[in-house]
């Protein structure tokens, strides 16, 4: 029971910072402003945690997870501590390998909990071209533009991660859903919604950042909260997933 408090302790947590943070970041990054954002980030890290010991989930499915929240953390560190080049390339480096986790992660439990299914299958398939395809006409709509081509090719090959991530996550959760377990639904309701959170977050990241938005408050807005709300529930999909 304990357990189950500090994970809502947690997401109150999140609740209460993540305005706090928008309000402290704007119109630019700070000390206040940093510490508000890792509080949330601990806190997201945190009912990771809590969800490996109220489940008692100790499988490689939970610890990757895990992994993979850590460096959310730390790309949530080096995109808010420094405004350099540098600090920014470690924070892309962070997510991406963050997402390369998760996609590892997806990828390993799948045919454990779905012995019959197809990792490379024709409705994936369609849904990452499509997903693509939407990228693509969002990018011209926004004039989105890169100021070298290596930015342009690390963004292009961070989308594709970034799509993947979301397909392989929703499968899991409706293979799950599909094998009748009790706990099906949510599951699926916090693997397709999180991952989903995270691609409309850094949709409209890219967008602020190459798109000419960055005065953009009411997307900035967006983008933090889809950000934490879709860690949070990935991070939960510990307390059902066990592979």
């Amino acid at each position: 029971m304990k357990f189950w408090l500090l994970f809502i302790a947690c997401i109150i947590i999140e609740i209460i910072f993540t305005p706090l943070f928008l309000k402290a970041q704007w119109p630019g990054m700070c000390l206040k402003s940093l510490t508000y954002k890792m509080i949330c980030s601990t806190a997201f890290v945190s009912i990771g945690v809590l969800s490996m010991i109220i489940s008692d989930n100790k499988t490689t499915y939970a610890i990757m997870m895990l992994a993979g929240l850590a460096f959310g953390w730390l790309g949530d560190y080096f995109l808010h501590a420094k405004p350099t080049n540098t600090y920014f390339a470690l924070g892309l480096v962070s997510f991406m390998v963050g997402h390369i986790v998760y996609i590892a992660c997806y990828i390993r439990t799948l045919p454990v909990i779905s012995p019959d299914y197809n990792m490379f299958n024709a409705v994936e398939l369609a849904a990452i071209i499509s997903l693509l395809v939407v990228a693509v006409v969002l990018a011209k709509k926004f004039k989105v533009a890169f100021s070298t081509n290596l930015l342009k090719v690390a963004v292009v090959a961070y989308t594709f991660v970034l799509i993947l991530m979301f397909i392989k996550a929703t499968s899991l959760g409706v293979n799950y859903c599909l094998t009748g377990a009790s706990d099906g639904i949510f599951a699926v309701i916090v693997l397709t919604l999180g991952s989903l959170c995270f691609v409309l977050s850094d949709a409209s990241l890219s967008i602020i950042l190459f798109g000419g938005e960055k005065r953009n408050k009411p997307l900035k807005v967006f983008n933090i909260v889809t950000y934490f709300a879709g860690q949070v529930m990935l991070a939960s999909s510990i307390l059902f997933i066990k592979g």
